[in-house]
């Protein structure tokens, strides 16, 4: 910076992606993206990030250009503008403070560990994208003091970390019409409502099905803007012996998806009866607890992980079309409802939560090694609920397992990988083979194919059309 003992560094990529659909889902259009990051020195102690990203194309559908926010979960914005991270360093003898926009990393395990829980992350494209660069960063202030040794207990590097977090940001979901929108939560394109559940609900004999056409969409529904719907976030973290460890403690808003299903019946005519429905997947906010602890240590050569998480009120996703079976209509107060629906010609169908909350644990073990030029890692995550529920989209328990396979050859201009999750019990998977070539130190050319297999209800397996051919161009600065 001229006139002052300051400095500012320049660095970003350009991205560029292509997909080419071969499993008969919805297209995903090529996209562009820049990534500018602005590094800072203003003193020894004080230094600033601001990181700015746009992206133009992608998977997005009837986008508009635009700059992303905080507050909505469903946003298709194209071409936009997003402040991924801008925030102020602090660095005292004994501690450091950093405030603004920023992203926190926990956990130790590959993929998305269980305790990473402080930052949502963009769903737009769930399995190509780097995990870390789908976190969105969020405004939070954070703190860490580094505690003395304690050589007698073996304990090094010692150091304390508080996050707060004043505002609830979620995570962002694709649009009902784009290639990544959850297929399990769409309820059927109509509904037919058997003879004998109609009579019980008009009150009158019904001799033929009644056939209801539904309109589905969904709807944005910011957070609430007040203290305590920010969250906290604690970490304690050091070395023993040789080997890392860390203990955390979270409560605040659910980062992962989260949302209602919202049906309403619109009578079009009541002589004949005929009935339509509009079905809402609306942003939702909750609460979570999360207390776990990580550890990784070398044991001959190869690098042990393990990770386990227990959480407190956590949303997880049932399949819409339950809600709508035959036991689920039962329970409804059909007569109430249709009551209200010829009163005022309208009425909401109050049907059973989409996201339910339990208790549950979720934990991982991992390991990875050198050996011979090849780098495998492999690991073992399960989610078990430590409550009943009905009928979930996860397996109780859920249990993957996660491979991977790195080679480098051509004096480490060409990379190799093969990266494979598999769902046990429910039988899902995905495989994503992919080659990079450094054409020099700032161009990486990159090809895969991302392969996805399993039944419709489950996380992964919903997903099963989206086969393709992805190739990716990156140019760093």
């Amino acid at each position: 910076m001229p006139g002052s003992d300051g400095r500012l560094a320049v660095s970003g990529y350009l991205d560029g992606r292509a997909v080419a659909d071969t499993g008969g889902g919805p297209r995903e259009r090529p996209q562009a993206l820049l990534d500018l990051r602005l590094d800072g020195t203003l003193t020894r102690a004080l230094h600033t990030h601001l990181e700015l990203r746009t992206r133009a194309g992608g998977p997005f559908e009837g986008g508009h250009p635009g700059l992303y926010n905080f507050n909505h979960t469903f946003q298709n914005r194209s071409p936009a503008v997003e402040v991924d991270e801008s925030y102020a360093d602090l660095h005292l003898r004994s501690a450091d403070v950093r405030i603004g926009i920023q992203k926190v990393a926990w956990g130790k395990l590959d993929g998305v560990p269980p305790t990473d829980v402080v930052n949502p992350r963009d769903f737009h494209d769930p399995l190509v994208d780097d995990v870390e660069e789908r976190k969105i960063g969020i405004p939070a202030l954070l703190g860490t003091y580094y505690l003395p040794d304690l050589p007698r207990l073996g304990l090094t590097g010692l150091r304390t970390t508080l996050v707060y977090v004043p505002l609830a940001v979620p995570p962002r979901l694709a649009l009902a019409e784009e290639r990544w929108f959850p297929r399990s939560t769409v309820p059927p394109a109509r509904f037919v409502v058997p003879p004998a559940v109609a009579s019980r609900a008009l009150g009158m004999p019904v001799a033929t099905p009644l056939v209801i056409p539904v309109k589905f969409g969904t709807l944005n529904a910011h957070p609430p803007h007040q203290l305590d719907a920010g969250g906290v976030g604690l970490r304690l973290g050091g070395s023993w012996r040789e080997s890392d460890w860390d203990v955390y403690h979270y409560t605040g808003p659910e980062t992962g998806p989260d949302a209602d299903l919202r049906p309403e019946l619109i009578l079009r005519s009541a002589a004949p009866l005929r009935l339509r429905a509009t079905s809402v997947l609306r942003q939702a906010h909750d609460t979570i607890h999360m207390t776990g602890a990580d550890w990784a240590m070398p044991i001959g050569g190869v690098t042990v992980r393990a990770e386990v998480a227990n959480f407190l009120d956590r949303p997880y996703l049932r399949l819409a079309s339950d809600l709508i079976s035959p036991a689920a209509l039962d329970a409804l107060p059909l007569h109430r409802v249709v009551q209200q629906l010829l009163r005022q010609g309208h009425a909401a169908v109050p049907l059973g939560d989409l996201f339910v909350n339990r208790d549950s644990v979720e934990w991982g073990v991992g390991a990875d090694s050198l050996f011979h030029g090849f780098q495998p890692l492999v690991q073992v995550n399960q989610i078990a609920l430590l409550e009943s529920a009905p009928r979930l989209l996860i397996h109780d328990p859920e249990t993957r397992v996660t491979t991977l396979l790195r080679r480098l050859l051509l004096r480490d201009r060409l990379e190799l990988e093969v990266r494979a999750t598999y769902a046990v019990e429910r039988g899902a998977w995905f495989a994503l083979p992919r080659a990079s070539y450094l054409v020099n130190d700032d161009l990486r050319l990159r090809l895969g194919y991302l392969a996805i297999g399993g039944t419709h209800r489950s996380i992964i397996g919903q997903f099963h059309d989206n086969d393709e051919v992805v190739l990716q161009a990156r140019y760093s600065f």
